[in-house]
């Protein structure tokens, strides 16, 4: 029994570790194509399927590794560090409570939340210099429109029909929170490298507004990778785990999920 236990440990540190310098190599692949990423998506299934616990450990292989190869900045390590093993952790949880109302309904209330958010500070206004006021208002309206979207889109997928029946609660749910969590990586970068670097307001509003501009194709590059990907890639990783792939009709969240390791 303990070898069996030692075997799956052995196991499952193997494929985390294949997992990472598998998400290395894509990153890289693709980090000459601007607003295009797949880190996202896999790193996303692969938290879905194989738990939390072997999400997180592959998020942190991952986010050294890639400071060993591109360097050890302390921001970057500090951002990457934190944003992937909360996604991690949030997919994993996920995929723990498919389909079920919770995990359905939490999602737009937060999208909801954060809307109102944006549509409040650009009515009540932010106090920055008057040169910026304008540009920042216009971005907060812009993103405000991102997260309507977002709302949008989920709930309408909520109504859309699978090839495997029942509603499509299930890609719903990870498709909109993956961009959520896109959109919340630009904004979380936007703030911690200003205080890092000690930036002068007007150096953080132009750093936000470059952000700003690359969130936009990566978040629609996320919503479309997920919503396309998601069904065929934890296909895979229920082979690579050796558990057999849902059939066709099954009730969304029976047998799909897997249990955090």
């Amino acid at each position: 029994m303990t070898g069996r236990k030692g075997n799956a440990h052995v196991r499952d540190i193997a494929v985390c570790a294949m997992m990472a310098a598998f998400l290395i190599a894509v990153q890289y692949a693709l980090g000459y194509v601007p607003g295009v990423e797949l880190v996202t998506v896999l790193l996303l299934t692969f938290s879905y399927c194989f738990g939390a616990a072997m999400g997180m450990t592959a998020a942190t292989a991952f986010s050294l590794l890639r400071c060993l190869l591109w360097g050890f900045e302390p921001k970057v390590i500090v951002l990457y560090l934190v944003y992937f093993n909360l996604f991690a952790f949030a997919f994993g949880m996920l995929g723990r409570r498919a389909g079920k109302p919770v995990a359905a309904w939490i999602v737009p209330v937060i999208i909801a939340a954060m809307a109102g958010f944006c549509a409040y500070f650009a009515v009540a206004g932010v106090k920055v210099s008057v040169l910026y006021q304008e540009n920042l208002r216009v971005m907060l309206w812009v993103l405000f429109s991102v997260f309507s979207a977002l709302f949008v889109f989920y709930i309408a997928l909520l109504f859309v029909r699978t090839k495997r029946g029942g509603t499509g609660r299930e890609i719903a749910a990870v498709t909109a929170t993956a961009c959520l969590f896109t959109v919340c990586f630009t904004l979380f970068d936007d703030v911690l490298t200003p205080l890092w670097y000690a930036f002068t307001p007007e150096a953080a509003i132009a750093y936000f507004y470059t952000g700003f501009l690359a969130m936009i194709p990566q978040t629609i590059c996320t919503a479309f990778s997920v919503f396309l990907l998601f069904y065929p890639l934890t296909r895979l990783f229920f082979r690579i785990r050796g558990e057999k792939p849902p059939r066709s009709g099954e009730t969304e969240g029976e047998n799909f999920a897997m249990p955090t390791k």
